[in-house]
């Protein structure tokens, strides 16, 4: 559980976004073969850098269905 006060800081709260999930992606490459990292990574990027929810939920929806999304 993260619990932040900001007290009205401009930016602290989406660095605070950027930093978590970052660290969920790290997290979630213990789950990967060595083999694989790099490829998943690169996979991984369209869905965390999407612009809005929406498309990042359809870019997800997009790794799930590939080959490296299937493993």
């Amino acid at each position: 559980m993260l619990i932040v006060c900001c007290d009205g800081l401009t930016g602290f709260p989406e660095a605070i976004e950027e930093t978590y999930t970052v660290h969920l992606i790290r997290a979630a490459m213990w789950f990967v073969s060595c083999t694989d990292r790099r490829k998943i990574a690169a996979a991984l990027k369209p869905i965390y850098t999407a612009p809005t929810a929406e498309a990042a939920r359809l870019e997800l929806d997009a790794f799930a269905s590939s080959d490296l999304g299937n493993r």
